[in-house]
């Protein structure tokens, strides 16, 4: 079940991850979907389910799919989009997929000795894995919230996906409604401002929040609403359309989320300090476990070494970077999974994105002007530190249902192969080249974000425009200005503050995705607001349905047409 669930999830963030540059943690989502979907089928084969999933398996079932459906493949839409706009074609399908499986599986392995340190020395919250735990534990009783939220989770994934089949397989409805005006005499249609027709954009809204969907339309008026008409008034910008302005746009944008990742990160340097203390055993573990619960010591030196050596090897035989910097690279990912295991721990967010760009500074000045090999960092990272955290929460999670740290592992070693399996080939058909990167298609922003700092990396600011240059620097001081001002803001000021990530975001996709995403946290504040019972058990599954009925479906009809051309 969890790989089932895994695998499905995977497609889901693939898809969602492209067009919009987000992915959503599946812990939480699996334990609702799982279950539910385990009771259906004891409803139709009750010989088939058994006498019911145990929160053990329970557990289990959650890990494997959050290891599939949300920690393996990460960088895909980031990273490896990055290396198909760099060199124009994708690395050879093998080695992206023993890349992908190899790397999460050493971001696994690179959590076990972290347990120690996070779970047990200095016990932090993981509050995905609390809140993921106290799901299971409400749906195992059987009571009518469980019910409630698997109904609610069917019907929306239903409606969504019979929306998408009418709209991208049957071509009976527009994908998008033009607003009417216009700015600076630009149309908003062409400057990316229209109603989107799927339900996705607006489940993904529900999920990030009211403050970051708030955020991405005030992003989207402050680029496409305002700046690039008036750059194009200026002649700075000559095509004032998505893929035009984005020439442009994409710089602000990266050099915004950028400054605002690495100022978090520096503010947070007590973080990074208490990690390696931590690590280094300073405090006493407040428990200890029997040997028989643990991942043996054994398993984990053989699979450092092997998986440690697999990672130079394909980096130097696929990914052009040299053996010494391999190894320099594996060891700079365990210092940063440290740091993403830390921070994950403490504010529920994995900085698997700025730890990534970490990465890429550190081999932008080892390898200057060899950008492919630096979005192979980037990958390297990044999903190392995915991994780990995501291991952790899964501990925590499985700690408090009953499972032990060694089941948790396997399952989570196992959701690595099955997340690689699926996400690889479905990526290499959904974007064969780059001329699926688009407006209409995919925007990729994590792959625009990561390719523009390897190639400022490699041939400095001065290669860029004069509008990049001074978009840049305005976009890197306003990303400075916010985290500080979010760090020294009080909690009740602090919701009212844009995100920066968020700001960030939207100038690297279409105004109308933002103008969605904003409408769902809206609508999802206002439900909050006028039933709080009801929105705090069907709120999480709402959402979940929309988003995997819509991507699942567009992401099949996508599939077949990618086939049907290729044939």
């Amino acid at each position: 079940m969890g790989s089932a669930i895994g695998a499905v999830m995977c497609l889901s963030n693939l898809y969602v991850g492209l067009k919009t540059g987000l992915a959503f943690p599946v812990a939480l989502i699996s334990c609702v979907v799982g279950l539910g979907a385990w009771r259906a089928l004891a409803r139709v084969r009750g010989s088939a389910a058994g006498s019911g999933l145990s929160l053990v398996e329970t557990s289990a079932m959650q890990s494997t799919a959050s290891s599939a459906g949300y920690s393996t493949g990460g960088t895909i839409v980031s990273a490896s989009v990055a290396w198909l706009m760099l060199a124009g074609q994708h690395p050879p399908g093998w080695a992206l997929f023993l890349w992908t499986l190899v790397v999460s599986a050493l971001g696994v392995l690179f959590a076990v000795p972290l347990q120690r340190a996070f779970l047990r020395r200095e016990p932090l919250t993981f509050p995905t894995g609390l809140a993921a735990a106290a799901a299971a534990r409400t749906l195992h009783s059987g009571g009518e919230e469980g019910r409630q939220g698997a109904r609610v989770l069917g019907l929306a994934a239903l409606g969504a996906a019979l929306l998408a089949l009418a709209r991208d397989g049957l071509k009976l409805l527009p994908t998008s409604l033009a607003l009417p005006g216009a700015v600076g005499g630009v149309p908003l249609a062409s400057l990316s401002f229209s109603l989107e027709t799927g339900l996705l954009p607006l489940g993904a809204g529900a999920l990030v929040g009211l403050r970051i969907g708030a955020s991405l339309l005030l992003g989207a008026v402050a680029c496409f609403g305002v700046l690039v008409p008036w750059l194009h008034t200026r002649g700075a910008i000559t095509e004032p359309g998505f893929m035009g302005a984005l020439g442009w746009s994409m710089w602000p944008g990266a050099a915004l989320v950028t400054s605002a990742s690495f100022t978090h990160l520096f503010l947070q340097r007590g973080a990074v300090r208490r990690s390696f203390a931590a690590l280094l055993g300073r405090e006493r573990a407040s428990e200890a476990l029997p040997p028989s619960a643990e991942v043996p010591r054994g398993w984990l030196l053989a699979g450092m070494a092997v998986l440690s050596a697999a990672t130079v090897v394909l980096g130097a035989y696929a990914f052009g970077i040299p053996p010494h910097l391999g190894l320099l690279g594996v060891a700079l990912s365990f210092a940063l999974a440290v740091v993403a295991c830390r921070v994950t721990g403490e504010t529920d967010v994995t900085p698997s994105g700025p730890l990534g760009q970490v990465a890429q500074l550190a081999f932008g000045a080892l390898m200057p002007g060899n950008t492919l090999a630096n979005t192979a960092a980037a990958s390297l990272s990044g999903t190392t530190a995915a991994a780990s955290a995501d291991l952790l929460t899964d501990v925590k999670a499985g700690s408090l249902l009953g499972a032990l740290p060694r089941q948790t592992f396997l399952a989570q070693l196992w959701g690595c192969l099955i997340g690689s399996i699926v996400i690889v080939p479905a990526f290499l058909l959904l974007v064969p080249d780059t001329s699926a990167l688009s407006e209409e298609r995919f925007p990729a922003p994590g792959g625009l974000f990561v390719a523009g700092v390897a190639q400022v990396l490699a041939s400095g600011l001065g290669a860029l425009s004069e509008a990049a240059r001074w978009g840049s620097l305005a976009g890197a001081l306003v990303g400075v200005a916010l985290a500080l001002l979010e760090q020294r803001a009080s909690e009740s000021l602090r919701r009212f503050l844009p995100s920066a990530v968020a700001l960030g975001l939207a100038f690297a996709i279409p105004a109308s995705l933002s103008l969605s995403m904003f409408l769902g946290a809206l609508a999802a504040a206002l439900l909050a607001r006028s039933r709080p019972a009801f929105a705090l058990v069907a709120m999480v599954p709402l959402a979940a349905g929309l988003i995997a009925g819509e991507s699942l479906v567009s992401l099949c009809v996508a599939l077949f047409e990618a086939l049907g051309g290729a044939r």
